[in-house]
This record gives C-alpha cells, structure tokens and sequence, in this order.
C-alpha cells in the first residue's frame, strides 16, 4: 500500500501545519497607535503664559532706554523682543496653536487685573511698566495672540486643505483622459490682506489713543472708557486672525509699524528726525513709540507663525497620505511586507 503524498503533515513528520491567517499580511505591523499631542499642548502652554510679560519687559526696558537716549540698549531690546516673539510663534506653528491663546488670556488676565486695583497704571511695581502701560500695549499683546491663535489654526487647516488638493490633482493628472484642473488662485487674499490689516490695526491703535489712557487712569470712571478699547480688541483679533488666509497684511503692517516707531523711540538721540511730531500727535500716550514697536513686533511674529503653520499642516497631510499610498495600492489590497 503507498502513502498519499498529498496527506498534511503530521507530527512525527518534523514539519508544522501553516497557522491559519486572520488578517491580511503587513496589516498588523503598520498600524501605530497616533502620538499622543499632550507633551505639545502643555510646551506651548507653559510657553504662551510667559510670553506676553517676557515681550512687555523686553519692550518697556527699550522704551526706558529710548528716554534715556541709549541707542545701543534699544537695539539690543527691541531685537531681543522681536526674537523671543518670534521663537514662540515659530514653537506655535510647530507644536499647537494653543500657546497663542494661552498667550492671549494671561495678557487679557493682566488688562482686567490692571483696571480692577486701585491705582490702576501708577500701580505698577517697575518704572517702565508705568510708561508702557497708558500706550495700549498689554491690550494689544492679548488682541495679537488670540487673533494670531486662530489665524494659525486657519492656516494649518488650509496647509492640510492644499496637500490633498495636491495629491487629488496629481492623480487626475495620471490618469489617461482626464485633465486636472488648476489649483485654486490665491491672489484675492493676498491683495485683500494688506489693506485689511492697515485698516483694522490703523482703527485700532487710533481708538486706544483716543481713550484708553482713561481706561488706566486711577481719576477716571471705567464706565466711559470701556467702548473703545473693546472696539479695539476686536479690531485687532480679527486683523490678525485673518492672517490664517495671507499672511501678506500682518508681516508688511508689522514691518511699517517698526519702521514708524523709530522717530519716536530716537526722540532723545536725533530730536530733528522726520516723523516724531506727527506720531506724538497722532499717539499722544506713546511718548517713546513702544506701543507702535510692540504692535510691530507681534504682528510681524504672528503673520510669520502662520505661514510656518500651513507649510507644517502641508508636509505633515503630505507624508500622511504618502504613508497610505504606500500600504495600500489602488485595489485596496495592502501590500505584504514580510
């Protein structure tokens, strides 16, 4: 009698039957369980509680020395703000937006604090405090940060919105027989964006000269001096949020607000330079220009974080889709990579 060579194995045969698959093979090993983003909300949190004191104090120091006349002092701080600024902005992008608006509710906490003690701005414990804070500036960092917040979620969103857009055209355009359309125009935005920042951040810092120097004043009712403040927060939120669509309006307002701070900042070094008494009577409460720096500063840092946050949401959608290309071939069928 011969053995049915086609029999399966048996023990004593020294080989073992092939286990049964539940699963299509490669499946089990690309599938990762996604990071957890704990670690990043709470960097850029602790990030965005000290950065509106750290670029008030670096700035106010600049202002002190503005009046004092020390042109190396107010390089070094003015930079050395315009760094810190942007360094956290650029963690934002990187991280999560969250830090902007933790950023934007210790500056908002601090506004409150201010007109609810008694004294109000003559009761600040540093010299320069006293001088920077009649110019709007804490108003300002809180409006910047939180419009700057959602503007740089906006812009993530959009960056994620144009790598599948992207991947999406570039399979039509391999596709025998089917023209790809053109990517969506993006020069509305751009010519809208400039004259919308001027315009709002001009709005702005014209009502916070026109009455928010009352707001901090200890001889003042806060009744009256509340509208136009508020108006001017508003303004500026909205004006940096819409950075989220281009960041054109918030980096070039922000570089004509620093050049338009310099008359008023060399006051004391070149009292003749061109400008200084048009900005002390349009800004009658910034004597030393640290309002119109500040105002610069951040806004220049937040259009510059936005931009940075929609090439991250693009590389990060990008190399997401990349991956799934990868694992999964257009018959649905995920590849095997034993």
């Amino acid at each position: 009698m011969t053995q049915d060579n086609s029999s399966p194995a048996t023990p004593s045969s020294g080989r073992a039957a092939p286990a049964p698959q539940t699963s299509a093979p490669g499946t089990e090993s690309t599938q990762q369980a996604p990071r957890s983003r704990r670690s990043d909300y709470l960097l850029t949190a602790a990030v965005g509680a000290v950065l509106p004191p750290a670029i008030l104090a670096l700035t106010g120091v600049a202002a002190a020395a503005s009046e004092a006349g020390q042109l190396p002092r107010i390089a070094l701080f003015a930079l050395l703000a315009l760094v810190v600024s942007a360094l956290a902005q650029w963690l934002f992008a990187l991280r999560s937006s969250l830090g902007g608006l933790v950023g934007g509710i210790v500056a908002l906490a601090a506004q409150m604090a201010i007109v609810s003690i008694p004294g109000r701005a003559t009761a600040a414990p540093f010299a320069w405090a006293r001088t920077l804070i009649p110019s709007g500036a804490v108003l300002i960092v809180a409006a910047l940060l939180l419009g700057g917040s959602w503007g740089m979620r906006l812009a993530r969103r959009a960056g994620r919105a144009d790598a599948r857009l992207s991947v999406r055209l570039s399979a039509h355009d391999k596709t025998p027989g089917v023209t790809p359309a053109a990517p969506p125009s993006r020069r509305r935005d751009h010519a809208f964006s400039l004259p919308f920042t001027i315009v709002t951040t001009g709005l702005a810092l014209t009502l916070i000269s026109t009455g928010y120097a009352r707001l901090v004043s200890p001889d003042e009712p806060l009744g009256g001096a509340v509208l136009g403040p508020t108006l001017a927060l508003i303004l500026l939120v909205v004006g940096a949020a819409f950075a989220g669509r281009s960041t054109l309006g918030a980096r070039a307002t922000g570089i004509l607000l620093v050049l338009a701070s310099v008359p008023s900042l060399l006051a004391h070094i070149w009292p003749q330079l061109p400008g200084h008494a048009l900005a002390q009577r349009l800004l009658p409460n910034d004597p030393t220009g640290a309002g119109l720096l500040l105002t610069g500063i951040v806004l220049v840092s937040v259009g510059w974080g936005a931009h940075l946050a929609r090439r991250e949401g693009r590389i990060r959608e990008l190399a997401e889709l990349r991956s799934r290309e990868e694992t999964t071939p257009p018959h649905g069928v995920p590849y095997s990579r034993a």
